[in-house]
């Protein structure tokens, strides 16, 4: 794991929340803008699973969703194998790139197509590249597909409410793998599911990177799932980096007040001293606090935090945090 496969540089997401124009004419108002990604920049490597983690709100989907290009940035750049996702220039390249990423998605109930039988569903991506002729073969590889998953053959013939949420999932595994992608971009992809059922579809997870020498992009907030299924991990807060590290360094030593925060909520019985929750809840990403976007929440915030935002320090080879207090 030596080459960056994915390189996300200064990754800016704004989304324009204003009422109507006419709306705005009439009950009076302005222009309202939400912030959800806010420089964040960070590489993956090849054969790595790297992980985003945070509360609801903090800006994870949306950074995994510029990623594989279902939402274009409003600045920075997403740099894909040498590919440029943004740029114009290089729409031939990124539409050679697009059958080596797929997404594997939060709900297994929302993401597959109620009426296709699963033999459709997870044939769509060969047919849109083109890539098996003659339906025979395309069958016989969706049934392939379906048994390395757990799944038999002939639940092709079945629509997805004849299945479990855990099986749906497995189906929009088999989805993703069909083209056998190099990236695979995992949006909570357990989260919806019981906690039995959770183990078995990350352990087929780990067998399919082992097996198809693939990297992951895996967007959580349950950190014992990502210390399970990771190499790296990145902690944001309010569409903001506070933290990054290998996971072992992250969990072993902290830096950041969210982020141990973060893993006092993890029950774990080799833990001496549980570090204090957080209280209150997210502020809005409408208006965030000014200063450190955290020290309304921060248990050891002091009054710089108030004004000055933290840049993002390097504190060692591999480890970042964004904090005044990090020393």
């Amino acid at each position: 794991m030596t080459a960056s496969f994915v390189d996300v540089r200064n990754l800016r997401r704004v989304f324009d929340v204003s009422k109507p124009w006419l709306n705005r004419v009439i009950e009076g108002g302005h222009l309202e803008f939400l912030k959800a990604v806010d420089g964040v920049t960070f590489d993956i490597k090849k054969g790595e699973t790297f992980a985003l983690v945070g509360e609801s709100g903090s800006g994870k989907t949306t950074v995994a969703r510029m990623v594989v290009g279902l939402l274009p940035p409003s600045s920075g750049e997403v740099i894909i194998d040498g590919v440029s996702m943004t740029n114009a220039r290089q729409a031939q390249a990124r539409q050679r790139l697009r059958r080596r990423i797929q997404m594997i998605f939060q709900d297994p109930y929302a993401s597959l197509n109620p009426r296709f039988r699963v033999d459709a569903i997870v044939s769509e991506p060969i047919r849109a590249f083109d890539l098996i002729q003659g339906e025979r073969d395309i069958r016989r590889r969706v049934g392939e597909l379906l048994s390395v998953v757990g799944l038999h053959s002939d639940d092709g013939l079945k629509y997805p409410h004849e299945f479990s949420g855990g099986q749906r999932q497995r189906i929009g595994i088999a989805r993703a793998l069909v083209l056998e992608p190099e990236l695979v971009v995992c949006d909570e992809p357990v989260s919806a599911l019981d906690l039995s059922i959770q183990a078995q579809i990350l352990n087929l997870l780990v067998e399919m990177k082992k097996r198809l020498s693939l990297s992951y992009l895996f967007v959580s907030h349950d950190l014992s799932v990502v210390r399970y299924f990771s190499d790296r991990v990145l902690v944001m807060y309010l569409g903001k980096i506070v933290e990054s590290a290998p996971t072992a360094e992250l969990w072993a030593s902290p830096k950041h007040p969210y982020t141990r925060a973060l893993l006092a909520a993890v029950p774990d019985p080799a833990r001496r001293k549980q570090a204090a929750p957080i209280s209150g809840d997210l502020p809005s990403p409408h208006n965030p606090p000014s200063g450190c976007r955290f020290h309304t929440r921060c248990p050891i915030a002091v009054d710089r935090c108030k004004v000055e935002e933290p840049p993002l320090r390097r504190l060692a080879d591999s480890r970042l945090a964004a904090c005044h207090l990090v020393e």
